[in-house]
């Protein structure tokens, strides 16, 4: 069935339709935003270390509020804590943009917003990670997760693509403004959302209605420590994370300082690693039936660490636009290509092995467990970028992550159900 089953299949699901559409707005302002934020912290700062640290005190916020929002997030409307938490989100991101109008940002309130906003994105996460499987069978879950990563790439790529435009003519407001203006769409296409369960998975929520707060939540943790197969997928998203945080925290300060060549590279970096997330979501199904999990995984690790050394080679050509532009968009695609289909095999394994009950619960807890390694990877690079320079970081970093990958592959690490626990589980239905 698998085999048979094409993304056209997927899209005429219209519930499916309306989650896909509400992301790929979500995804085009955030990609507009995210350019212009990253280039707003370093004029503001003009520090390295600065940029560092103020990425991870953004992710402390996951970290300390996912796994005990998760309990809430499995007795609530998923829903309605989505739609809420875009609303909110857009309100409080227009509030910087008029604060920064009026010339009122500095650093620390810089600091604060983005502390602010991660802590509503805490809320939403957990309701994210279980929609899709809420809607969607089990037996679609790869294409269905695969069509919506391609489509948020390409949505992206686009945002990314006009974010150099907008930053140059219309200025950092204007392209914050377009984020707000997404996240109210994006709430308002996903409100007539219907999900399609079971009578069996309808009971779920009842049962969880009449547990106490804690209870959902020791339950969800011990159902995670009991499954190792989660587990290890846990491990990996926790390593990609850490070792993904000199790429997201030191974006202006590549273009600065390793390749020289200011704001524009930033959307050449993008749109390459937007055009790679697209074609790493379009291949995941098809890697996937003829590669183990495992080697999926490790393959993809390693050209991430590989080609993040290459990345760092950047210095050989700085200032000149051509060889610049080609060394790091290339990079950025085969990095992004790579961890496209490291997350969409990640929520795929996910979807795959986590009973739907548990879904808000261990997804927030593993939310926050792979997220931690992000403020830690930010404090180390702060700390270590104000005697070592950018280039330095971005190879020692591809190093070790590439060597970390062949550790997993030589270790007894399983991330896949066998075969023979399938055919059991397809006797007993």
């Amino acid at each position: 069935m698998a085999n048979e089953m094409t993304y056209k299949d997927i899209f005429k699901d219209r519930q499916y339709r309306k989650i896909l559409f509400s992301n790929l707005i979500n995804r085009f302002g955030d990609s507009i935003d995210a350019i212009a934020f990253t280039w707003l912290i370093y004029q503001i700062t003009q520090s390295a270390s600065w940029a560092a640290l103020i990425y991870g005190l953004n992710r402390l916020p996951n970290i300390v509020l996912q796994p005990f929002l998760g309990p809430i997030v499995e007795k609530t409307d998923k829903k309605k804590v989505i739609v809420s938490s875009h609303i909110i989100r857009g309100i409080t991101i227009a509030v910087f943009a008029f604060m920064y109008i009026a010339g009122m940002v500095t650093p620390y309130i810089l600091t604060a917003f983005t502390i602010l906003i991660t802590t509503i994105e805490s809320f939403n996460l957990p309701a994210s990670t279980a929609i899709i499987p809420l809607v969607v069978k089990k037996e679609k879950l790869a294409h269905a997760i695969s069509l919506n990563s391609c489509l948020s790439n390409v949505a992206t790529l686009i945002g990314t693509g006009l974010s150099g435009v907008i930053l140059a003519n219309l200025g950092v407001q204007f392209a914050m403004l377009v984020d707000v203006s997404t996240f109210f769409l994006a709430a308002l296409i996903i409100l007539p959302l219907k999900t399609n369960q079971s009578s069996a998975d309808s009971n779920a929520p009842k049962a969880a209605e009449q547990n106490s707060y804690f209870s959902l939540l020791k339950d969800g943790i011990k159902y995670l420590l009991g499954n190792h197969i989660i587990m290890n997928i846990c491990f990996i998203a926790l390593l990609m994370n850490f070792f993904l945080v000199p790429l997201n925290a030191l974006e202006a300060p590549i273009a600065e300082e390793i390749y020289g060549l200011g704001s524009g590279i930033l959307s050449v970096m993008g749109m390459a690693g937007a055009i790679g997330g697209i074609f790493g979501a379009v291949i995941i199904p098809k890697i996937i039936a003829k590669l183990s999990v495992k080697k999926v995984l490790v393959y993809g690790g390693s050209a991430m660490g590989i080609f993040m050394f290459i990345l760092s080679l950047g210095g050989y050509f700085k200032g000149m636009l051509v060889p610049g532009y080609l060394l790091a968009g290339i990079s950025f695609f085969m990095m992004a290509t790579a961890a496209s289909v490291l997350n969409g095999t990640i929520d795929i394994q996910f979807g795959k092995n986590c009973e739907k009950e548990y879904l808000a619960r261990v997804g927030s807890v593993i939310g926050a467990i792979s997220i931690t390694a992000m403020p830690i990877g930010s404090f180390i690079i702060s700390f270590l970028s104000i005697n070592i320079s950018t280039s330095v970081l971005l190879a020692s970093y591809g190093i070790m992550f590439t060597i970390l990958m062949i550790l997993v592959f030589i270790s007894n690490m399983d991330f896949e159900t066998k075969e023979k626990d399938v055919e059991n589980e397809t006797k007993t239905i």
